[in-house]
């Protein structure tokens, strides 16, 4: 199965960035218990960044709009993002913030986690984007961070005649502004059935396509992956992997749909792709070193054709 394209796009990208502290356990720890750390790692996370990253390594420039400070995080998502080859000269450093940091928790052997998340004092605002030369790109990808911005941002890209993309990973402030001024959405199945509770998903879906965007895909890890769309419902199951570290993987899911609806690939191609580059991210851990290439994913699919 050929899934290499030749189709070369921009993309930016605005949203949170946070240094994860990432920690393997035997077992996740219950409340007011104690675990041995089996191993540890720092890393640079995020929904958008680590998207960008992906895309960056199949050959698409990317470029980043975030916020961070200069203390040691600071230095780290710095020096993270050029090895991307992700832009950064839309972003804001800033002593008089600080940066985001996450305590990621990994069980070995089932690569579940929790995440406990610091995100507070870098907010962008709609008046950090004067100077944002939104024609020098095709696409845009949010994370709803910074919603206020995210809008501002998704309005200058449409007007630019570009593309919008929303990795929603939970309820955000002004949700329904910010999902009318998007063209594809991908969220857990836990958000949509938090956001419409007890209606089924291909309802709740379209519920989300009614504001105006074109397509909806749904992830829930074994589960599989949905795609809701103008021909209904397709789903893509999990591929079988001995999954090592899930954290990221609907990351890598929304940036591998993005390069597949930008080549112009059919939803069930896209939707085999994307699950495919979410899976074998999985086999390794981090999110960075491990994220697969074209060639990786290609090969992974014509192993499992």
């Amino acid at each position: 199965m050929n899934v290499v394209s030749k189709v070369p796009f921009s993309i930016i990208g605005l949203g949170t960035i946070v240094v994860d502290h990432q920690v393997w356990l035997k077992m996740l720890p219950k409340p007011d218990t104690k675990a041995e750390v089996l191993s540890d790692a720092f890393q640079v996370g995020g929904p958008v960044p680590t998207a960008l990253t992906l895309l960056s390594g199949l050959g698409v420039r990317a470029s980043f709009i975030g916020k961070w400070s200069r203390d040691d995080c600071g230095k780290m998502i710095d020096a993270n993002l050029d090895r991307s080859g992700v832009g950064r000269e839309c972003s804001i450093v800033s002593s008089t913030v600080r940066s985001g940091f996450a305590h990621v928790w990994v069980e070995a052997g089932t690569g579940r986690r929790s995440i406990a998340a610091y995100r507070g004092s870098h907010a962008l605002e709609p008046g950090d984007l004067t100077g944002v030369e939104w024609t020098d790109f095709q696409a845009l990808h949010l994370d709803g961070w910074s919603t206020e911005a995210a809008i501002v941002a998704a309005g200058q890209m449409k007007a630019a005649g570009g593309r919008v993309f929303l990795d929603l990973g939970s309820p955000k402030p002004h949700l329904e502004s910010l999902v009318r001024v998007t063209d594809w959405l991908n969220c857990p199945l836990h958000l949509l059935e938090r956001l419409y509770p007890g209606e089924s998903l291909e309802k709740a879906g379209n519920r989300l396509i009614e504001m105006g965007v074109a397509e909806v895909t749904v992830t829930h890890g074994d589960a599989g992956a949905w795609l809701i769309g103008a021909k209904g419902v397709t789903h893509q199951p999990a591929f079988s992997i001995d999954a090592v570290d899930t954290n990221g993987a609907g990351d890598v899911f929304s940036g591998a749909m993005i390069y597949g609806i930008m080549s112009g690939w059919a939803p069930e191609q896209r939707l085999r792709f994307a699950s495919a580059a979410a899976a074998l991210k999985c086999c390794g851990l981090g999110n960075r070193e491990v994220l697969p290439t074209l060639e990786r994913i290609e090969s992974f699919l014509s192993e499992k054709f």
